[in-house]
């Protein structure tokens, strides 16, 4: 069978952008330095790994090994839980530099991660990480850019757009052609990346290799459809420019644009326009709420006072040493209780405001594709903020059963009397301790974080619809000379 006048055309773009000695040095050097940062991101994530191991030990022997003591005393001790983020951290660490790694566990009060990357270096990393994501989100498409930007506006000035047409080359075989083998070759730049990514990730051995096949089988096309996007942005700007000089002045300003301006200004107005309070003025605010409701330390609270006078008359005695249960115990879980709810409650209204400023962000995807790549890759690399919201819901889920408990032991098996001076003290053994399970971080599963935010996949396929367009619009409005 005949090669086809488009199957040609393709061909000969592809293999002009590899022929090039310069092209391949380009490749060459890329590729370095994705191996580069995927080595580095694997060796910081082995070492990262290793030291959370190494310190969930020692938290758990410390609270195993703790003598006899009260109870609540133990609650107040805390705990303290450790997030280690995906594996595919080590291709896009997305925003895991940002936020916290630990938090405090401890009874009636709910503690925010800390330790992040970020907060302890430099501005360097405020700016940006080195990761592969980042050189194939970012310095990829300047590349294809700079390669691309005479495919049309050159090829016109030199006269073989008219030759190729008198050869029997419709306008529409051109552009797509261009178009195909400008995408075919910067596909180059992310074939080989991703099945060392995927063999790095397995070895770390901290997620099973389904979870992340699906998840790198699922970066693929989307990286793909990206690249797709760029191809045709530069081929249809180098068709509508009188010049190749022009075409690539707009290419860069537009790379400018979408890369670097839309993204940090999108950023600033989401956070505008859904303002979030700072650490210490939400903790104001729930402090202030939760002594409204009912402090549990505070004997004339009233909201306790009515809840003792209630046990007093239903069990028909005069003091609560009477009761045949632990009073203290039974004040302190209800005001786990209370206090839980509350913070819950203001949790879900931080939440909405941060959930705003990420849909706000998805939205935007629709008008600029970078913000739809960068987003829909974080998510498959489980490095997005709802991945690191579903750590907070553990390690608060783990807090408040572990609190619940240690008041459950303080009730059952603590007297109301209290200990007479020189008497034996109110504890209870040490091999209660041992008793409460050590908190196990799970990671979101892919599906789940795709559930809940299915925008960036949209994005993508709308703007894989925009690159129809815009070809066939470049192929209707070519002009040969």
């Amino acid at each position: 069978m005949a090669i086809s006048t488009l199957q040609l055309i393709i061909r000969k773009t592809r293999q002009d952008l590899i022929k090039g000695r310069q092209n391949l040095l380009i490749i060459a050097t890329v590729l370095l330095f994705c191996f580069l940062s995927i080595g580095v991101g694997f060796t910081k994530y082995i070492d990262t790994s290793s030291q959370i191991g190494k310190y969930r030990q020692e938290v758990r022997e410390q609270w195993e090994h703790r003598p006899a003591k009260n109870p609540h005393r133990m609650a107040h001790y805390g705990y303290l839980v450790f997030r280690i983020g995906h594996p595919l951290s080590i291709f896009d660490n997305g925003l895991d530099d940002y936020l916290g790694n630990v938090i405090f566990l401890e009874a009636h009060k709910q503690n925010s991660a800390n330790l992040s990357e970020a907060g302890s270096s430099g501005i360097l990393v405020r700016f940006g990480v080195f990761s592969s994501a980042f050189i194939l989100q970012c310095l990829i498409p300047l590349i294809i850019l700079f390669l691309g930007f005479g495919l049309v506006a050159k090829d016109r000035e030199d006269g073989i757009l008219k030759i190729l047409s008198t050869q029997g080359a419709s306008n529409r075989q051109i552009t797509w052609g261009k178009v195909l083998g400008l995408w075919q070759f910067s596909l180059l730049f992310i074939l080989p990346v991703l099945p060392f990514v995927f063999i790095a990730a397995v070895m770390s051995e901290a997620s099973s290799w389904c979870d992340i096949a699906l998840r790198v089988l699922s970066i693929l096309p989307a990286y793909m459809i990206y690249y797709f996007f760029i191809s045709c942005f530069t081929v249809f700007i180098s068709a509508n420019s009188k010049t190749a000089s022009s075409a690539l002045v707009s290419l860069i300003g537009s790379w400018l644009v979408l890369v670097i301006f839309l993204p940090k200004g999108i950023q600033f107005v989401a956070q505008n326009i859904y303002p979030t309070p700072s650490r210490i003025a939400f903790e104001t605010i729930l402090e202030k709420d939760i002594l409204k409701a009912g402090d549990s330390h505070n004997p004339d609270d009233p909201h306790f006072k009515k809840i003792k006078d209630s046990l007093l008359a239903h069990y028909r005695v005069v003091s609560t040493n009477e009761l045949p249960f632990n009073y203290s115990g039974f004040v302190m879980k209800e005001g786990e209780k209370i206090s839980s709810q509350i913070y819950l409650k203001h949790q879900k209204e931080l939440g909405e405001k941060y959930y705003h400023q990420q849909r706000f962000s998805d939205v935007t995807a629709f008008i600029d594709p970078v913000i739809a790549i960068r987003n829909f890759s974080m998510i498959a690399s489980g490095t997005d903020y709802y991945s690191y919201t579903e750590f907070q819901k553990q390690a608060e889920e783990f807090r408040y059963k572990m609190a619940q408990k240690l008041n459950d032991l303080q009730i059952e098996k603590l007297s109301n009397i209290k200990p007479e001076k020189g008497g034996p003290p109110a504890i209870i053994e040490a091999e209660n301790w041992k008793k409460i399970p050590d908190f196990n971080y799970q990671y979101t599963s892919f599906s789940k974080s795709i559930q809940e935010q299915w925008m960036p996949v949209a994005a993508l396929l709308f703007w894989l619809v925009v690159c129809v367009f815009m070809i066939e619009m470049s192929s209707r409005n070519l002009k040969l000379i």
